[in-house]
């Protein structure tokens, strides 16, 4: 093996070889190698790539990425990929994806309940109404990608500036006024707790701030009901993270101290075992003995 330099070598490179080569810290390399072993780019060693001749990193699509999702099953994966030749995002009616899927309407319909609940795609109704309120019907729904993956909950200092992000959202919602300080305690502890659990706060600005004229009888009252209704959790779209802008949710394993996606609770990097023990971290204060 040769280094990065071309020089020789029999030792693979280190992550801070790899990432000095392309711009990265330690961690961020070891976040991206962990990826794409997880993604099967990269054999266990995070070194050796599986599909010979890789050159520079590959720009993914909407299609090239949903190729690669784990659907449900694969009438489910022939809809993601159908759906993702409209884009990350866009606007398609139920015929229109059974024409592109090569499926029947009825079997479309079925399988959207099954990408929904998979967390890969999210579908917005567009109704048409007239300038009093009149209902004309609706346009085809607006759809996003997701990812299936769900963001992070907050950790250490950004844990504890959640009240005061919170405090800046409500600020923002321009239907919150008349509110006694009661009412905006309450909304900052409710926003705070989205925060801690990983909803950014961009999108929960545009889960509670949809209308411009918006008027709420009890704006406490109602705030809390918008909340309610989001998810738990906040699952990242799919461009977000196909482009690599945000990071899954990961752990680091308990003996190398590689971050990796844990699954069903898994402690180390290779399921139920450490795939690179090697590079066992030992705390700073554990005492270590020689053995004569």
């Amino acid at each position: 093996m040769r280094d990065l330099d071309g020089a020789a070598n029999d030792l693979p490179p280190t992550a801070e070889a790899i990432g000095a080569a392309v711009g990265l810290k330690k961690r961020a390399t070891q976040n991206h190698l962990a990826h794409l072993f997880a993604t099967g780019r990269v054999d266990a060693d995070r070194r050796t790539p599986i599909t010979a001749g890789i050159g520079q990193p590959v720009l993914f699509g909407p299609q090239e990425w949903a190729a690669g999702v784990l659907a449900p099953d694969p009438t489910c994966a022939r809809c993601l990929i159908a759906l993702a030749g409209f884009g990350w995002e866009g606007q398609v009616s139920m015929p229109e994806l059974a024409a592109a899927a090569g499926i029947s309407l009825r079997t479309a319909e079925r399988h959207r309940a099954h990408l929904i609940r998979a967390d890969l795609v999210t579908f917005r109704p567009v109704p048409v109404t007239t300038g009093d309120g009149k209902n004309l019907g609706r346009l085809p729904d607006r759809f996003t990608l997701m990812s299936g993956l769900t963001a992070a909950r907050l950790v250490g200092a950004a844990w504890d500036e959640a009240p005061t992000v919170a405090a800046g959202v409500i600020e923002r919602v321009r239907w919150f006024v008349g509110d006694t300080e009661e009412e905006r305690a309450n909304a900052v502890k409710s926003v705070t707790w989205c925060l801690r659990n990983g909803w950014p706060e961009e999108a929960l600005l545009r889960a509670l701030d949809a209308s411009k004229n918006r008027q709420a009888y009890r704006p406490g009252g109602y705030l809390s009901k918008l909340l309610r209704k989001l998810p738990a959790e906040y699952v990242v779209p799919a461009r977000l993270a196909a482009t690599g802008e945000v990071t899954e949710r990961q752990v680091d394993c308990r003996i190398c101290d590689t971050p990796f996606r844990s699954k069903a609770g898994q402690v180390f990097c290779g399921g139920v075992v450490c795939l690179q023990p090697e590079l066992a971290v030992i705390p700073p204060n554990a005492q270590v003995f020689k053995i004569a």
